[in-house]
C-alpha cells in the first residue's frame, strides 16, 4: 500500500472528483492535511467519498492571522480529529512579520491541546525550525510529523534525536538538500508525502495528482538503494505506530 503522509486534497478545487478517484484506483492511503476549518470540513466530506481518506485538523501558519473566534472553538476540531496538522509556524515564505504573532499564538495552542490528548502533529517548519524543535523539547513530546523538512541539518539531527518522524516529498531527485535530509532520517521514522497538486508543480512544473506518490515511493527506494517493496512495507509500519 502507498501512504501519503501529507497532502492539501482541497487545493485540487475542480479537479477533486478525478483526484479522489485516483486515491481509490491507486489504493493510497491519504492523510489529508487542513488549512483552516473550511477545508478541514472539506476533507470530512471527501473522506465520505473513500475509506483511504483521513482527515487531519489544522490551521495552517498562512491562514492563522484570518483566524478570529476564541481558541477554545477549535477544542472541539482537535478532540475528533485523530491526527493533527496541518500546524506551525513560517518566517520564510510569509513576508508580512506583523502575522508572526498570531502564528504562534495558534500554533502554541493547538500543539498545547494536542499533547494533552497525546494526539500526533504534523508541523510546518519553514524558518523556524529551531523554535519549534524548542516547543517540542520543552514538553518533552515527540509526537510530530515534521513535514517537508528543509532547514539547517544540525537542527534536523535534533528533532531525529527527540524521537519525531519526517517526510519526504516531491522534491526528492531534484533538490540536493533533499537528498541530504533523507540521508539523514532514520528508515524506522520515514514518511513520504505529495503535499497536494501544487507542490509538485512547483518543482518540476507538472500537476500532481495523488498518485505522484507512487513516483516520490520508487525515487526513494532507488536512493536508498532498497526495495521498493521493503520500503513501502516499512513506510506502513512506521504509520501503524502513529495510529496506535
Amino acid at each position: 500500500m502507498h501512504i501519503d503522509a501529507h497532502t492539501h486534497l482541497d487545493f485540487f478545487k475542480e479537479n477533486i472528483e478525478k483526484a479522489i478517484e485516483d486515491i481509490n484506483e491507486n489504493e493510497i492511503l491519504t492523510l489529508a492535511n487542513s488549512m483552516d476549518i473550511e477545508s478541514y470540513i472539506k476533507n470530512k466530506g471527501y473522506s465520505k467519498q473513500s475509506k483511504f481518506i483521513k482527515p487531519c485538523f489544522g490551521i495552517h501558519p498562512w491562514k492563522a492571522a484570518e483566524y478570529k473566534g476564541s481558541l477554545e472553538n477549535l477544542i472541539s476540531y482537535i478532540e475528533e480529529s485523530e491526527i493533527i496538522g496541518e500546524i506551525g509556524l513560517d518566517y520564510v515564505w510569509v513576508e508580512d512579520i506583523s502575522t508572526y504573532e498570531a502564528q504562534r499564538r495558534i500554533f502554541n495552542f493547538i500543539l498545547e491541546e494536542s499533547i494533552k490528548r497525546n494526539k500526533y502533529v504534523s508541523i510546518h517548519t519553514k524558518g523556524a525550525e529551531e523554535e519549534i524543535y524548542n516547543a517540542l523539547k520543552r514538553n518533552n513530546y515527540n509526537k510530530a510529523i515534521i513535514h517537508w523538512y528543509s532547514g539547517e541539518i544540525s537542527t534536523l539531527e535534533k528533532y531525529i534525536k527527540l524521537g519525531c518522524y519526517f517526510t519526504v516529498s516531491v522534491d526528492i531527485g531534484y533538490c540536493d538538500k533533499a537528498n541530504e535530509v533523507l540521508d539523514k532520517i532514520p528508515l524506522s521514522k520515514l514518511l513520504i508525502e505529495t503535499d497536494g497538486p501544487t507542490a509538485l508543480e512547483w518543482v518540476n512544473g507538472e500537476y500532481g495528482y495523488p498518485s505522484a506518490i507512487i513516483d516520490v515511493a520508487k525515487k526513494v527506494s532507488d536512493y536508498k538503494k532498497i526495495e521498493l517493496d521493503d520500503l513501502l512495507r516499512s513506510i506502513e509500519e512506521n504509520y501503524l505506530k502513529i495510529i496506535n
